[in-house]
């Protein structure tokens, strides 16, 4: 398992993960694959550079995390997965089952530190947050 460098990091939208399905750990310790594939739940996309002309400015992000379509948070480890039988046929059949959503950087981190400690905690607070900010 390698590590991502900073300089690696600002060249590149960021892909997180589960523990289970890691290809490498940055520099935060968290769990990432290099490309977006379906065991991706929350991802970072470069949005632009700072204004600065010499863009050494910071690099600009905005993040989403994985939800279903009732906005419930996509919980990727099984042991903590409540299945929610209140589904209807039509949310079974037709609808997508998750899809990514835009959050602001806290809720982001908090759904990261889910990932990187399956402390459910951390996911109750992010999806406190996001029922929240609705």
């Amino acid at each position: 398992m390698a590590t991502v460098s900073q300089k690696d990091e600002i060249n590149s939208s960021r892909f997180y993960t589960t523990l289970q399905y890691q290809e490498f750990t940055d520099e935060d310790d968290n769990s990432r694959l290099p490309v977006e594939n379906n065991k991706v739940f929350a991802k970072a996309i470069k949005s632009g550079f700072s204004r600065d002309i010499n863009k050494s400015g910071p690099t600009h992000y905005k993040f989403y995390i994985r939800v279903f379509p009732n906005q419930k948070l996509y919980d990727p480890c099984p042991k903590y997965r409540v299945s929610d039988n209140k589904n209807s046929f039509v949310d079974k059949v037709c609808r997508s089952e998750t899809a990514y959503k835009e959050v602001p950087e806290s809720i982001f981190n908090m759904y990261l530190n889910y990932l990187r400690s399956e402390n459910s905690q951390w996911l109750h607070q992010a999806q406190r947050e996001v029922s929240n900010s609705r």
